[in-house]
């Protein structure tokens, strides 16, 4: 066994190098592992046209933008390779074990154990792709794909294509598919959206300066959100919605709920999907209203959105595959974590990390990248600056007390 390291984090994406930074800034003797290269997930699982749907501003960590940039996939991953250039970054060294070892842990790669008096886990909450078990279910024609292995339109066959899921990556891809003159079917999901702008700013700007972002899981009402997919905003400071792709060409189906052969079978939930989508949009506007009333600041009145105008809309509960030309198939349907290797006492029931904020149960360890650890920009390019400096402080505070608690 090796000597032990102050701190070991394990992840190189952008979790792990805002924490590897913040670690730095307080003279922590620490290594990066990851499992290929740095970004490993956004080099693999990101299709070629994906652009973040924050502008640059908000994104601070990936170094200097112009403010309303969006950058793309591959931007994002220069970025990311540049930082993890400036970080003790050990690539292609998977972790494959985690367990507490008296005082201190040890990391289990495929080649040696490492010790370390504190760990830091930033290998993300969404790098596995989910599939529902119908896929299973649809003939062996139809070319599959999710949309962490879905690259461009022309990897598709020719034909209509039907996309399973509309929040972030589905739109996307939806509205790419469209822009290269592919039919398309659109299984709906539910999910907010946000407006683009407010009141003569951007919306997320209003959103940032009256702490939407800084809100914290305790100060939720519902906690269903912490599950809930993000809500829906398009790069390029615009307004989306789902009628905003029917009209564009979309054909707007509810949600998928059975395969039978050739034949798929759809929710009759449209109406009621797009009614919660816009009554989010609603609700985010009155918070700006509120925050804006509250601050004395004058601002304009609210502008016509054509992302708020309704569509009539035709939504069919079955389609066959054969009668509407449908040869392939993209799974929009999320992702989870991968923590198979993590101590079992640091996991719940369906193997997901437990904490309490940004510690796990047991001491010296923390994470950083995870949905809501501290607030609801934790997931985010906004967030994982902040969780991990708070990170960085708990561990510095371990260390000086000769003890990992």
């Amino acid at each position: 066994m090796t000597q032990s390291t102050d701190c070991l984090v394990v992840g190189a994406g952008p979790a792990g190098l805002a924490a590897s930074a913040a670690l730095a800034g307080r003279g922590v003797d620490h290594v990066v592992l990851e499992r290929g290269r740095a970004g490993q997930t956004w080099r693999t699982q990101r299709w070629d046209s994906l652009r973040l749907n924050n502008p640059g501003w908000m994104n601070p960590m990936l170094g200097e933008q112009t403010r309303n940039t969006y950058l793309s996939a591959g931007e994002v991953v220069t970025r990311l390779a540049h930082l993890a250039s400036l970080a003790p970054v050990q690539e292609h060294t998977p972790v494959v074990g985690l367990r507490r070892h008296g005082d201190a842990w040890t990391v289990r790669t495929a080649d040696a154990e490492l010790p370390a008096r504190t760990v830091v886990v930033a290998t993300g909450g969404e790098n596995v792709p989910l599939i529902p078990a119908l896929a299973r279910l649809l003939p062996d024609r139809i070319a599959q794909f999710h949309a962490a292995s879905y690259r461009a339109p022309d990897q598709l066959p020719d034909g209509a294509v039907l996309v399973i899921g509309s929040a972030q990556s589905g739109y996307q891809i939806s509205e790419e598919l469209l822009r290269a003159g592919r039919r398309l079917y659109l299984a709906t999901s539910p999910v907010g959206r946000a407006p683009a702008r407010h009141r003569g700013r951007e919306a997320v700007e209003w959103l940032v300066e009256c702490g939407f972002f800084d809100q914290r899981p305790d100060q939720l009402a519902d906690r269903s959100v912490i599950r809930a997919p993000q809500p829906l905003l398009a790069p390029g400071g615009r307004s989306v919605s789902l009628q905003t792709l029917a009209r564009a060409g979309a054909t707007l189906l509810g949600r998928l709920i059975n395969v039978d052969g050739d034949q798929m079978t759809f929710a009759s939930d449209l109406a009621e999907t797009i009614a919660a989508a816009d009554a989010y949009a609603a609700r985010i506007r009155a918070v700006l209203d509120e925050a804006i009333a509250r601050s004395g600041r004058a601002a304009p009145p609210v502008e016509m959105d054509e992302a708020d105008a309704p569509v009539r809309l035709h939504s069919p509960t079955q389609l066959q595959l054969r009668v509407h030309d449908i040869t392939s198939v993209v799974w929009c349907t999320g992702y989870r974590g991968e923590f198979s290797w993590l101590d079992r006492a640091l996991t719940d029931q369906n193997g997901q990390p437990c904490h309490q904020g940004t510690a796990a149960p047991l001491p010296g360890l923390w994470y950083v990248g995870l949905r809501w650890l501290t607030r609801r920009s934790s997931g985010n390019f906004l967030g994982f600056p902040a969780d991990a400096a708070t990170v960085a402080e708990a561990v510095v505070a371990a260390l000086r007390r000769g003890f990992a608690r």
